[in-house]
C-alpha cells in the first residue's frame, strides 16, 4: 500500500494580509484525509508542482522545512 502526501494552498480563502493556508492531504487505500498545517504563504510564492515555497528566502526556507518535518512524521 502506498501513502500519498500532497501539500496544497487554499487560494479562495486568503486572510486579510493576502496569504493562503497550506493544507496537507493524505491518501491511503483511496481514502483521503485533509488537515491544515497552520502555515500561511503568499500564493505567488507557492510552486504547486514541487509543493514548495519559492524563491529561496528565509521565510520560504522555514516553510519548506516545516513541510518536510510534517511529511517525515507522517511517513
Amino acid at each position: 500500500m502506498k501513502i500519498i502526501i500532497r501539500f496544497q494552498i487554499n487560494k479562495i480563502k486568503a486572510n486579510s494580509s493576502g496569504k493562503c493556508s497550506i493544507r496537507c492531504r493524505i491518501t491511503y487505500n483511496k481514502i483521503r484525509k485533509e488537515f491544515s498545517t497552520g502555515l500561511f504563504i503568499n500564493p505567488d510564492s507557492w510552486d504547486s508542482r514541487q509543493q514548495t515555497a519559492e524563491p529561496p528566502t528565509e521565510q520560504n526556507s522555514i516553510i519548506n522545512k516545516q513541510l518536510s518535518l510534517i511529511e517525515n512524521i507522517i511517513r
